[in-house]
């Protein structure tokens, strides 16, 4: 595909679904982002995500822009609490989750191996497990939870260390 088709349709897809959004029009928005979502779904067609990395990342190039421009939609929307927007949005971005879950699939079996983990003689293995638990604590807003969760995290991250330490 040439560089100004691609440039023209990113354009398209983008501001398909911001003009009817920033005028607060939903009919409007709803039709121009099935436009978008027809678009998109010929892309996703043409460029079977499962078929090979290229195809996936050309894939995720053209649903992420219109996930994109939804997002931005919705932004546009906030001022009348967009409920209906985000769930139209929502729903017309499920190409761009199955695409990028192919790219990540190939990515992360080519970046993930043991030697990922011995980087800095444990410490990153016990970082990643201290990062899950805070994330798992913002969770939970008891107190007696959050010590038995972090607890826990911190004793799971330092046996991470000591069995990835050399």
């Amino acid at each position: 595909m040439k560089e100004p088709n691609t440039l023209i349709i990113s354009i398209l897809l983008i501001l398909l679904p911001v003009i009817p959004a920033f005028l607060f029009n939903f009919p409007a928005f709803l039709v121009t982002s099935l436009i978008g979502l027809a678009i998109v779904l010929w892309y996703f067609v043409r460029y079977l995500p499962w078929k090979g990395i290229q195809n996936a990342i050309i894939s995720t190039y053209f649903t992420g822009i219109y996930s994109f421009g939804l997002a931005l939609g919705v932004f546009f929307a906030l001022p009348i609490k967009p409920r209906v927007f985000a769930e139209v949005s929502l729903i017309e971005s499920i190409p761009f989750i199955i695409s990028i879950l192919y790219v990540l699939r190939a990515l992360i079996f080519k970046l993930v191996n043991k030697s990922i983990v011995k980087v800095g003689n444990g410490y990153f293995a016990m970082l990643i497990v201290l990062i899950i638990g805070a994330v798992a604590g913002r969770f939970f807003h008891n107190f007696y939870e959050l010590i038995i969760l972090y607890s826990g995290f911190l004793i799971l991250g330092i046996i991470t260390y000591l069995y990835f330490k050399e």
